[in-house]
């Protein structure tokens, strides 16, 4: 009686014996295989030592199974389909990966780059199916802590143990003015210095956002109060007060590029110091690193790349290495 127990089986040469079963011929099989008939031979007769019985009856017109070559090859034929499907499936996740992989974007991030992330993956990768979250760094940081979502793009998050984190892109920032409430001569500066936010009424995210957290440090290394008439967590709200002339904002310029080409706003890159903020690539550690997953990684830093390189966003960022984190 055939046992597959306590047998240290070589599937390349069981599938070789299954052809020459097939074809009835070791000529006609290592032709097929592409091996010369001898090593073909040897595999055969190595099996038969390991089994402790002939496989094969060898005879004029070829070669037949013998009932213990039938009941083998019955027991492994179907454990043989099952590998050959792994391994095809395993080759086409390299080269499709699919699987559900959620991204937690900040809003003032998310307008830029959104799309973009949306549009890639839908063209190079339609496997995978993207869940996108926006939230302030406060909220992002805490889902990655509870393994809620797979990626994140934070500003100036530390690394942890429940997360891991990667250097991106640096964004200069800018005072975000309706220019209805701007002077000519104010209208027409390009920069402006953070101690001139002294006084000047603003609308920002609440402490939960790294973007407060970064023109707060700034204005306090500067030695100014910020003025702060609106706490805001929505993005469009934010530039729905800046148009509205109730209050500035400090934001990147691309974040609000589409009321600078209308006319509506004006941006004064703020300098001495320059005000920028770092936004950085994190994953949950105690969430399995899919290929899905790293394909979306991958495909973020490329866009970031691919912006870098743009004339349109060149002035206004630039990427980040490790020893600037």
């Amino acid at each position: 009686m055939v046992s597959l127990q306590g047998w240290n089986m070589d599937l390349k040469q069981i599938s070789n014996l299954i052809q020459i079963a097939e074809y009835g011929s070791f000529s006609k099989a290592a032709s097929v295989i592409g091996i010369g008939q001898p090593a073909l031979g040897r595999q055969v007769k190595k099996l038969e030592e390991e089994w402790g019985t002939p496989l094969l009856y060898r005879h004029g017109r070829g070669v037949s199974l013998t009932p213990d070559g039938e009941r083998l090859l019955e027991q492994l034929r179907p454990l043989l389909r099952q590998m050959e499907s792994a391994v095809l499936e395993l080759q086409d996740e390299r080269s499709s990966p699919s699987g559900v992989v959620t991204v937690g974007l900040p809003p003032t991030f998310c307008g830029i780059f959104g799309i973009k992330l949306v549009t890639a993956l839908h063209r190079d990768f339609p496997r995978i199916r993207l869940n996108v979250v926006t939230g302030y760094s406060g909220y992002i940081h805490e889902w990655l802590t509870d393994a809620r979502i797979d990626l994140a793009i934070l500003h100036d998050a530390r690394r942890s143990p429940q997360i891991i984190v990667d250097p991106l892109v640096m964004f200069d920032l800018s005072l975000v003015s309706a220019r209805s409430s701007l002077a000519p001569a104010a209208a027409s500066q390009e920069v402006i210095s953070v101690k001139e936010l002294q006084g000047v009424p603003l609308v920002l995210p609440t402490r939960n956002h790294g973007l407060r957290r970064t023109v707060e440090q700034a204005a306090e290394e500067a030695g100014i109060t910020l003025t702060v008439a609106y706490e805001v967590d929505t993005l469009e709200l934010m530039r729905e007060i800046a148009v509205a002339g109730l209050a500035h904002t400090v934001l990147s310029v691309s974040a609000v590029q589409r009321e600078v080409n209308a006319g509506v706003l004006v941006v004064r890159r703020i300098e001495k110091p320059t005000m920028h903020t770092k936004l950085l690539i994190a994953s949950a550690a105690n969430r399995p690193i899919t290929r899905a997953v790293k394909t979306v990684d991958k495909t973020i830093r490329s866009i970031v790349r691919e912006m870098a390189r743009d004339p349109a966003y060149a002035s206004v960022l630039r990427l980040l290495n490790d020893t600037e984190f």
